[in-house]
C-alpha cells in the first residue's frame, strides 16, 4: 500500500505539470487596426513667376514680386513690362489641410547668377483644399540683384512643395 501510494501521489505531481505545461493559463486578445489613405498630391504650375523688365543701377539690390505680381525694389530701379506673381493649383484629398514651403532658387543669364529666395504665398495661415481637392495660390519672392548685374535675360527655377 505504501508504494501504491507514491505511485499514486508520483502519478498527481506528473499530471499536474503535464496540465500547468499545455498553456491553460493561456488567454486570447482582440487587437484593432485603422488606416487612412490619402491619395498622392499633384501641383501644376499655371503662371510662371516673371518679375518684368528691371532697370537696375550699379550697387545692386533686392526686389520683390508680391502674390500679387506687383514688383518693388530699391530707389533709383525701374520696373515695366508684364510682370506675374507665380501661379499653382494642387490637387489632393478633398477639405484637407496642407503645408506649402519652398526652396530657393536662382535665375541664370549672361552676367552672374541671381538668387530667388524669401518666398510668399497667398493661400493663408491654415491652407486646406477645397471640397474638390484642389488649392490654387500665388507665389512671389525675392530677387537678389548683384551690384554691376550685366544686361540680358535670365531665367531659373525654384521648387514648390505641397504636403499633407
Amino acid at each position: 500500500m505504501k508504494n501504491s501510494l507514491k505511485y499514486i501521489a508520483y502519478s498527481v505531481i506528473t499530471m499536474t505539470g503535464v496540465v500547468a505545461s499545455t498553456g491553460t493559463m493561456a488567454a486570447d486578445g482582440t487587437g484593432n487596426a485603422s488606416a487612412q489613405i490619402q491619395q498622392a498630391i499633384s501641383i501644376t504650375e499655371d503662371t510662371a513667376m516673371d518679375f518684368g523688365n528691371t532697370a537696375v543701377d550699379a550697387s545692386g539690390g533686392t526686389v520683390t514680386i508680391s502674390t500679387a505680381g506687383a514688383v518693388s525694389g530699391p530707389a533709383g530701379y525701374t520696373f515695366s513690362g508684364s510682370p506675374a506673381a507665380g501661379a499653382f493649383t494642387a490637387s489632393g484629398d478633398a477639405s484637407t489641410a496642407v503645408t506649402i514651403s519652398f526652396t530657393n532658387g536662382s535665375l541664370t543669364g549672361p552676367g552672374t547668377a541671381m538668387t530667388l529666395n524669401n518666398f510668399t504665398h497667398d493661400a493663408g495661415g491654415t491652407p486646406t483644399t477645397d471640397g474638390s481637392g484642389d488649392l490654387a495660390f500665388n507665389v512671389g519672392g525675392d530677387l537678389v540683384v548683384n551690384a554691376a548685374q550685366a544686361s540680358g535675360a535670365y531665367a531659373g527655377t525654384y521648387t514648390v512643395t505641397v504636403n499633407y
